[in-house]
């Protein structure tokens, strides 16, 4: 497939490498410092030195034909784009971000047809602009609408499964990982974990964006998720608590308060009345 992905950061990157790999013909959207290591190398670059050939560009050209656009810039980055994908000839659009907005607003301006929105659920990182990845270790599944691009993504090594209720899905993800994101900007420059009161406050977050969840209507998905929530408090504080401790926690730090807030307005704008804590708690 000739396919051209836009965002080529970390996670965009390890989606690519493994495309490309497998033998599509992909090209990426990058910028600053990104755009200049992809175009004087010609390629994604693994630490351990592995390298596969992607074209690179600044801007998705909308006359271009593409069998398939991925986006996995943030949700907050996106606005801007939205006017050249809508018009762009690619046949199929797969969004791959967190939202809490769902997947409605998108599919009016893309097409029920045309539009698919994924999940990616892998570890990836760009030390030095090499690119240190794992798309297949425990738990990771990327998550999809379509079972055509999941099918794709599996060919490619990235185990995949298909979503029924995508948005349920999504609106779950963004309630579990929030208070995970406090946790790392709470924890990131510091020795030591959350404290309890911090843990008491995340937990109480926790609660309140699952019940916020339920409050639109949506089963907890996937199913499995729902067994956090059957915990008591206390030992769902406990282990936010432990969470904090680990290096892969407190890493998403790095990446700064943007999305979090931008997932909390979303979910504040949903349901006010029921985001009294998760507002208290927004970086």
């Amino acid at each position: 497939m000739k396919i051209i992905l836009i965002g080529a950061g970390r996670i965009g990157s390890a989606i690519a490498f493994c495309l490309a790999k497998a033998g599509h013909d992909i090209t990426v959207v990058a910028r600053g410092k990104r755009f200049e290591v992809l175009q004087s190398d010609g390629a994604i670059v693994t630490i351990d030195g592995q390298r596969v050939p992607v074209k690179v560009l600044s801007a998705l050209d909308p006359a271009t034909l593409y069998d398939l656009a991925i986006v996995t810039v943030p949700e907050h980055h996106l606005a801007p784009l939205l006017p050249t994908l809508s018009v762009s000839r690619a046949d199929r659009i797969l969004l791959m971000f967190n939202t809490f907005r769902g997947t409605k607003p998108y599919r009016a301006i893309f097409g029920a047809e045309r539009f698919a929105f994924g999940f990616p659920n892998m570890a990836a990182y760009l030390p030095d602009q090499q690119l240190r990845y794992r798309v297949d270790g425990p738990g990771m599944v990327t998550t999809m609408s379509d079972p055509s691009l999941a099918s794709l993504f599996k060919r490619a090594g990235m185990p995949s499964e298909v979503e029924p209720d995508m948005d349920a899905f999504l609106r779950s993800h963004v309630a579990l990982v929030v208070p995970i994101f406090l946790a790392a900007l709470l924890t990131w420059k510091r020795a030591n974990q959350l404290t309890w009161k911090e843990a008491t406050q995340l937990n109480s977050a926790w609660t309140e964006g699952f019940d916020v969840v339920r409050s639109l209507g949506h089963a907890t998905r996937p199913r499995s998720l729902a067994l956090l929530f059957r915990l008591p408090s206390f030992v769902r504080t406990v282990l936010l608590w432990i969470m904090s401790r680990a290096s892969v926690i407190k890493d998403l730090g790095e990446f700064g308060p943007m999305e979090t807030r931008a997932l909390i307005d979303e979910m504040a704008a949903a349901r006010p009345d029921k985001t009294t804590v998760l507002q208290s708690l927004r970086p």
